[in-house]
């Protein structure tokens, strides 16, 4: 009994060194993260079509605060964890293609950010729908219609959305999912499939 008591402490003590490095790598890889939230292509340090290394610099590369969760030939998908919360960025090749978070920390310069509202605002009639909400630019549950995302959508870089369909597939689209009338995360991708 006397035996496993220092075993059992020092067991403790190492979990303690293991788990207290690990939070020093993840509070030195926040530290530098500003608040940034750049609607549609950047958030802290991180910004669509940004060089791999340079993000791997300043957030790490794998098995240093990057997290890998698949591998699709030169693509590889992983996250950050940051500001309690995933951040998952997607590297086409040697360049950021993929950014999705939820966490509350990234805002506008104006606050805007998750927790947000986005008002639904009034029906506009189309050529498609006799009822389509927009807002900036978004469109209110336009992708995959009989199977509503919960979520504002954009195709293409222009002032309004290019029609949402596989046919804008390769191009940039961008996700804004709501929750209880709230932004609960975003999701932008120079190229997206479905």
């Amino acid at each position: 009994m006397r035996k496993s008591v220092p075993v059992a402490f020092a067991l403790f003590v190492a979990c303690l060194a293991v788990t207290g490095s690990y939070l020093d790598v993840a509070r030195a890889h926040s530290a530098g993260d500003p608040p940034l939230f750049v609607p549609w292509s950047r958030i802290g340090n991180i910004a669509l079509g940004e060089p791999r290394a340079r993000v791997e610099r300043e957030y790490g590369a794998v098995g240093h605060g990057f997290h890998v969760v698949q591998r699709y030939g030169k693509n590889v998908q992983g996250y950050y964890w940051l500001h309690n919360s995933r951040v998952l960025v997607t590297f086409y090749g040697d360049r950021v293609g993929e950014i999705e978070f939820g966490t509350p920390y990234y805002r506008t310069k104006s606050g805007f950010g998750v927790g947000s509202k986005i008002p639904l605002g009034p029906c506009h009639k189309t050529a498609a729908w006799k009822c389509e909400h927009r807002w900036h630019g978004f469109v209110w549950n336009e992708w995959i219609r009989d199977q509503p995302c919960s979520c504002w959508t954009k195709a293409g870089l222009g002032k309004e959305s290019l029609p949402l369909t596989t046919a804008k597939f390769e191009q940039p689209w961008f996700f804004i999912y709501i929750h209880h009338g709230r932004v609960d995360g975003f999701y932008f991708a120079l190229k997206f499939v479905d």
